[in-house]
């Protein structure tokens, strides 16, 4: 007698009325999760950016270099903002004999405000 190796996929879904259900994270692990919630914001963003990709696309580069940009910024202040607790975490005695942690506070600041300009 001969035995065969046979692979068997089992496919299970599962639904629920709950806008945003928590589910474990073993199960995060073992399953993927589809999030088919429909709002109307978010009709309205699908529609207006296909009728101005289609209308007018210098309008969809400039939204899209401009979500660029916003999340380039973001990187930034989180690498400023680690950087200055990890020169906190590492600091000796009083802080503000921290030339160094000062201008970083300074360049924060500044870059800070050109970013919310």
């Amino acid at each position: 007698k001969q035995w065969y190796q046979r692979r068997v996929t089992i496919t299970a879904g599962m639904t629920s009325k709950l806008s945003n259900p928590h589910y474990m994270p073993e199960i995060f692990i073992k399953v993927t999760i589809i999030n088919f919630t429909v709002t109307r914001l978010g009709l309205e963003d699908q529609l207006l950016a296909d009728v101005t990709r289609l209308e007018r696309p210098d309008l969809e580069e400039q939204r899209n270099a401009l979500i660029m940009k916003i999340n380039a910024d973001k990187q930034k202040l989180k690498d400023i903002e680690d950087k200055i607790l990890k020169m906190l975490f590492h600091s000796e005695g009083n802080i503000l004999d921290d030339e160094e942690l000062i201008e970083t506070l300074n360049d924060s600041k500044v870059m800070s405000k050109e970013i919310n300009i």
